[in-house]
């Protein structure tokens, strides 16, 4: 990524211009498969995070009404010198880069088809002090789905090593915050992904059956309606019934990560094309 870091508040944020040696070779790398070079062979670190990430379809969602979408196929330096994802669509809402105890987010091949994407930190089992990162979209009153209709969800490559007792994708909101959640974690070891939406009075969650950590690339989309909520994983969907209520919080949408201190819930897997899209409320 970036060369240059900035440091304050306990953390850091990575940030400066030009392309870093990892980055490079990432192109490097997309160039020789675009010119089918590539045997689709690459030799893998002991993070798996430059290895060929496997079959999956080359279409692409339909992102464009969406509300926020980040694509990580470009990158900019931010307002505050930290590395910062335009939203793919030209809206307000880049995600900047936040990280602590030496972490990354790393640009990565996406699924085939799909450019890049972002990794991040490998797993720790230490007490404190691990790696940390995530990708901070900063708060908006536009981002919050009050009681419409939404649907949230990313791309996401996970390998069975890196599940954790539980890992968080992509969320606004924390555990008990005013205002309620919404959310989109890995429970456990298995790696079966799960959608929390969440008002101040009402809680439903519903888990997938299908567990995404396999080393492929997986579509995982969380939907919530007048009647329910619904996690669908490569068309393989899971519905909970009930009416959860308004959510209207005051938090960031954070990507990876619920924050960046030891007891946060770390993903360590790889994300792309990260979306929120709220529908008008009838």
């Amino acid at each position: 990524m970036r060369g240059s870091v900035a440091r304050g508040s306990g953390y850091v944020v990575q940030g400066g211009r030009g392309l870093s040696a990892a980055r490079a070779c990432v192109a490097l790398v997309l160039l020789v498969m675009a010119m089918g070079g590539c045997d689709g062979e690459s030799e893998a670190g002991p993070d798996g995070r430059l290895t060929d990430p496997g079959p999956s379809p080359t279409s692409g969602p339909d992102l464009s009404g969406a509300d926020m979408w980040l694509s990580f196929d470009t990158d900019t330096v931010g307002y505050n010198g930290s590395t910062e994802y335009p939203d793919a669509l030209g809206g307000p809402f880049g995600g900047l880069v936040v990280t602590a105890n030496g972490g990354t987010v790393e640009s990565v091949p996406g699924a085939p088809g799909r450019g890049l994407a972002v990794s991040f930190p490998p797993k720790c089992t230490d007490a404190t002090g691990c790696p940390r990162a995530m990708v901070e979209v900063q708060p908006s009153p536009s981002l919050n789905p009050g009681e419409a209709p939404f649907t949230y969800g990313a791309s996401v490559w996970l390998e069975a090593g890196q599940t954790t007792k539980g890992s968080n994708i992509l969320q606004k909101g924390r555990f008990g915050s005013t205002g309620g959640q919404w959310k989109l974690q890995v429970d456990g070891e298995d790696g079966d992904p799960s959608c929390v939406v969440r008002s101040d009075e009402v809680v439903i969650t519903v888990r997938s059956r299908v567990s995404i950590a396999d080393g492929e690339w997986h579509r995982v989309v969380c939907r919530r309606d007048s009647e329910g909520v619904s996690i669908d994983v490569d068309g393989s969907v899971d519905r909970e019934p009930g009416r959860s209520g308004s959510v209207n919080n005051s938090y960031s949408i954070t990507v990876g990560s619920p924050g960046v201190g030891d007891h946060d819930d770390q993903y360590h897997g790889r994300i792309d094309d990260v979306f929120l899209e709220i529908e008008p409320d009838s």
